[in-house]
């Protein structure tokens, strides 16, 4: 039985070709590693981006939209009510210009902004990108609170109508504080909502023509005054933004 030994190198140039050939595919293994790594990231926050693109224009922005426009339409409703009550309106008749005063409960939703920060997709992208995308989701749980404040505060004042016969002057004075919660209420959520259209605009995130004038015309068939604002398109179709609130 033969042994072939492996030759050996005659000398340190051989001796070092070797270790550089050995060097230099380590080197493009790790650099096509990074490079796989860096598509894969850049791969994540596209979708990432785009996930919170998607729940902005299309959940977020319509939702703060309509709180905005309809903001002097409830307004006139909690005036109604108030001026109604001053005059010595039974309850009957009081209820009747309450129950008109119906702001939709509606979920502000970031499950897409969560998602990004559970990728890490974001905390790579640059302290910069990160805070801008930030600021509109910061909005999600104040409007929440706000809009669970509000319909905490509703019942209160359906409570206080229940009945019959006018109001007494300590009823009075409590309807009146608990309308002056609500306009509170609507002020901040319009202010809220106001600010989250801005932040979305600030990364590229606006609400398409066609769905503000949807928008715009949902409003105008279930709050017929001339409260509503702005110019929907012919023709659009309802958002279903306001499909819970009875016409006057």
């Amino acid at each position: 039985m033969h042994f072939h030994l492996p030759k050996p190198l005659h000398g340190w140039r051989e001796f070092a070709g070797e270790v550089g050939i050995i060097v230099v595919g380590v080197l493009i293994a790790l650099g096509a590693e990074q490079v796989v790594e860096q598509l894969h990231q850049r791969a994540e926050l596209r979708d990432a981006t785009a996930a919170m693109t998607a729940e902005l224009r299309d959940d977020d922005l319509p939702q703060a939209f309509a709180r905005v426009l309809i903001r002097p339409c409830l307004d006139k409703r909690l005036d109604a009510i108030e001026a109604a009550a001053a005059a010595g309106a039974d309850r009957s008749k009081l209820w009747g210009i309450a129950r008109l005063y119906l702001p939709q409960y509606r979920s502000w939703d970031d499950q897409a902004w969560k998602a990004a920060l559970s990728s890490q997709a974001f905390v790579r992208s640059g302290a910069a990108n990160m805070i801008a995308w930030s600021t509109p989701y910061v909005y999600m749980p104040v409007l929440t609170q706000y809009t669970n404040n509000e319909q905490a505060e509703l019942p209160q004042v359906r409570a206080e109508l229940s009945g019959t016969g006018p109001l007494s002057a300590s009823e009075r004075h409590d309807l009146s504080q608990m309308l002056a919660l609500l306009r509170y209420d609507n002020l901040r959520m319009s202010g809220a909502s106001n600010a989250l259209i801005s932040a979305s605009r600030h990364v590229g995130v606006q609400m398409p023509a066609s769905a503000r004038a949807q928008v715009i015309d949902d409003a105008r068939r279930y709050f017929p005054n001339d409260c509503v604002s702005g110019s929907p398109a012919p023709g659009q179709h309802g958002t279903g933004q306001f499909q819970d609130v009875p016409s006057e």
